[in-house]
């Protein structure tokens, strides 16, 4: 039996010269981009997880959690704590009670490191969750020096319709002191996976060299469900299989479209970490409740390698990475590459990562979660890589790591015969029609041509993907016949199904169309190669003249008439036919709707005009309309608004009619209007005497016409009760005081005006 190798739980040597974790000086907040463009699911959790923003996760450990974990960080009891989040968009929740615990296999560490961390919202308060999350994953990022490989690699996962989780970004604070950046990845549990299948079983590996096989039938816990694990015995059965057995056998437990996709895009990202390659590592099974599973990959820090060595081989082929372990590549894709029919889907599948990658534009992606992180987050890092030309280094790997992927692909490829396109052929076998071969070829590095047959035989000049039938065709069975071509290796040929050429006889004479004045009517049969026909449209039963082509517009001439059309047809094979349709009779017509508008200043004693695009032909009448009441004698296009107009809502009611056609009533959207502006303001002076007993008499200037004017004077600013004519006699009460005039000017739907003089010297006696 194969010995199983255990994940080793790495702990770093404690500093004892470290009584407490030390806090950063300042530390970056929240932020990021207004975007919904990344994120994914329409669960409440949705909003949460966007790869261009960044939350904060503040965590306060009690003393006794804090030592647990730091002393014990291998433990898998979680340990009492309260957290803080706070959302991108400034919003803070804080959930107390919840669980903590350390995380990783060479990542993990005590609390003196940056430590990878789950949070269980619900560990010590039931049904505690956050945006309906009971928990949440923090990597530390510190084997993904360019903080962004992993999230990436997600993105293509889900991409390619893998089970994976979502991701976003978090700065993590521990009792006040900064841990630094950390990739928030969605838990992989039942409340993640009802996004993707109805789950019955979720197992996760926990050894390395962790395969569906009997001797590794040890190495998955059992993560949701019951304790039936025949469904995951069942899975590891079919490894007794081989050839067309196996892939029988294995479609009955797996979803082999989705394994096959996971596989094509550990291949192409390389991800010699996971679980297609020889490490048989980080991942999930989720098994259906009809006992079928998929595997769900979990980090993916060793996806985009740098080292050529760890580019992986399109089917698994030559020396393992590291030379890890027993140099055996997963079960499966040993057992699909070794079968012809699997090996296709997975080329297929790993020709579609490419494709996706392209559609995604990865590299463009990386750039915009940099411009997010990179300055902002990364320089502030004291835990981890904090050299943010190192992370920008690695970033930049990306650029040419995919290129470099899709031309591996291609030359591998290459070296691959090509395979017959998928071929289908649409358009009816009848004279004059159209047929059209749809060919697809998934490898793209083949080519592609067409020939069409007649009786399996070649038509002179037909070698596009269309064919038009013609009389020579009558009674024959037309066919196409496309090749895949690659240089250096025999063509693969498809041929379609034959199809028999007729020429049915031609339908009698029939109208399509509303029947209303203004609406095209089309005749029935229609000309084709085959098929010649002459028209002529009568109205009540005579010929309309001129009226000769296939369709007819109807006028009012026609209104409530009967319209019918003859057809003479002459068709090979056929005597000439005459036919007359059924009559239609025309009802009236609809009015195009017309654009209205209202132009103009719309405040009081402007004039606002009507815009209408009145159809030809059509007659219009207005009604200007104040909140909702038509306005007497103004049916005009322009109005010029009044005083009983100011802080109300004006429309147009446009009526349209014309003959044969229904009438129209239709309203432009409403403006509404504001008050004039009154255009004199003059100087207020006062004049006479400042003694007391002396009276003062104030000057108003030059006013509007029709203005109401009142007034007010002011001692030292304040009014004086009862003064309120043009002029003032001075008191005792006035003495050492200053004396000013107010001159209120008031007019009918404009706004009022206010003038004060300056103030008078002060008063003497």
């Amino acid at each position: 039996m194969r010995a199983r190798y255990l994940k080793p739980i790495v702990a770093l040597v404690l500093f004892a010269t470290l009584g407490s974790v030390q806090s950063a000086s300042a530390s970056p907040g929240v932020s990021g981009i207004s975007t919904t463009a990344y994120n994914e699911g329409t669960d409440k959790a949705a909003v949460f997880y966007n790869p261009l923003v960044v939350s904060g996760i503040n965590l306060t450990l009690p003393p006794a959690s804090f030592n647990e974990l730091n002393n014990n960080p291998g433990t898998t009891v979680y340990q009492t704590a309260s957290v803080t989040i706070t959302t991108a968009d400034g919003v803070t929740t804080t959930l107390n009670n919840i669980g903590v615990r350390l995380k990783g296999q060479a990542t993990r560490t005590n609390l003196y490191g940056k430590a990878p961390m789950k949070l269980k919202f619900d560990a010590f308060v039931p049904d505690q969750k956050f945006l309906g999350l009971t928990r949440m994953t923090l990597n530390s990022m510190v084997q993904d020096p360019s903080f962004v490989h992993e999230d990436s690699a997600y993105r293509l996962y889900r991409a390619m319709g893998i089970t994976a989780p979502r991701t976003t970004y978090s700065w993590v604070k521990v009792n006040g002191a900064d841990f630094g950046l950390y990739m928030n990845v969605e838990s992989v549990d039942s409340q993640m996976l009802k996004r993707w299948m109805t789950v019955r079983h979720l197992y996760s590996s926990n050894c390395y060299l962790a395969d569906i096989t009997p001797s590794q039938s040890g190495c998955y816990d059992t993560n949701y469900g019951d304790d039936d694990r025949s469904d995951l015995r069942a899975a590891i059965a079919t490894s007794n299989f081989d050839g067309a057995d196996w892939w029988r056998e294995i479609n009955k437990v797996a979803d082999m479209n989705a394994v096959i996709n996971l596989m094509a895009t550990d291949i192409y990202t390389s991800n010699w970490d996971g679980y297609t390659d020889v490490v048989q590592n980080n991942y999930y099974l989720a098994f259906d409740t009809a006992g079928k599973f998929r595997i769900i990959p979990w980090g993916q820090d060793g996806a985009f390698p740098m080292d050529p060595s760890a580019q992986l081989d399109w089917l698994g082929r030559g020396p393992a990475f590291r030379n890890f372990g027993n140099q055996q590549r997963s079960v499966i894709l040993r057992k699909c590459v070794a079968y012809a029919p699997c090996t296709a889907l997975l080329i297929k599948a790993q020709v579609k990562v490419k494709e996706k990658a392209e559609e995604l534009d990865m590299p463009g992606f990386k750039n915009k979660i940099a411009a997010v992180i990179n300055t902002a987050y990364i320089t502030q890092e004291t835990r981890a890589n904090s050299d943010i030309w190192s992370a920008k280094y690695w970033q930049n790997w990306l650029d040419t790591f995919f290129p470099m992927r899709t031309a591996a692909l291609t030359d591998f490829l290459k070296t691959r015969a090509p395979e017959a396109a998928d071929l289908t052929v649409t358009g009816e076998p009848k004279l004059g029609s159209t047929l059209t071969a749809n060919a697809i070829s998934w490898d793209f590095t083949s080519t592609l041509s067409y020939q069409w047959l007649r009786d399996g035989a070649n038509i002179p000049n037909s070698s596009t993907n269309n064919y038009t039938l013609t009389e020579t065709d009558m009674g024959k069975n037309i066919s196409v016949r496309v090749t895949t071509s690659k240089s250096g290796f025999s063509s693969a040929l498809v041929t379609s199904t034959p199809m028999l050429v007729t020429n049915p006889k031609a339908l009698a004479a029939a109208i399509a169309g509303s029947g209303t004045v203004g609406s095209t009517l089309t005749a029935t049969p229609l000309e084709s190669a085959s098929v010649q026909v002459r028209y002529q449209w009568l109205r009540a039963g005579k010929a309309i003249s001129g009226a000769i082509t296939s369709t007819y517009t109807p006028t009012s001439l026609d209104y409530l008439k009967a319209i019918s059309v003859t057809t003479t047809v002459t068709q090979n094979g056929f005597s000439v036919t005459t036919s007359t349709s059924p009559a239609v009779v025309i009802q009236a017509g609809t009015i195009p709707k017309p654009d209205l508008g209202i132009a103009g200043s719309p405040v009081m004693a402007q004039t606002l005009l009507l815009t209408a695009n009145i159809p030809y032909g059509t007659k219009a009448t207005y009604q200007w309309v104040n909140e909702g009441v038509a306005i007497p004698s103004s049916t005009r296009s322009s109005y010029v608004l009044r005083s009983t107009d100011v802080g109300k809502n004006i429309t147009v009611r446009v009526t349209l009619t014309k003959t044969a056609y229904n009438p129209l009533v239709l309203f432009t959207d409403s403006v509404l209007v504001g008050p004039g502006t009154q255009t004199k303001k003059p100087t207020v002076t006062v004049t006479g005497s400042t003694r007391v007993a002396k009276t003062l008499t104030g000057v108003t200037g030059s006013w509007d016409t029709s203005v109401k004017l009142t007034y007010q004077w002011l001692r030292d600013g304040q009014p004086i009760a009862g003064s309120i004519a043009k002029t003032y006699k001075l008191t005792t009460n006035d003495l050492n005081r200053a004396i000013s005039f107010r001159v209120t000017s008031t007019k009918a739907g404009y706004t009022t005006v206010v003038t004060t003089s300056a103030p008078t010297a002060l008063i003497t006696n």
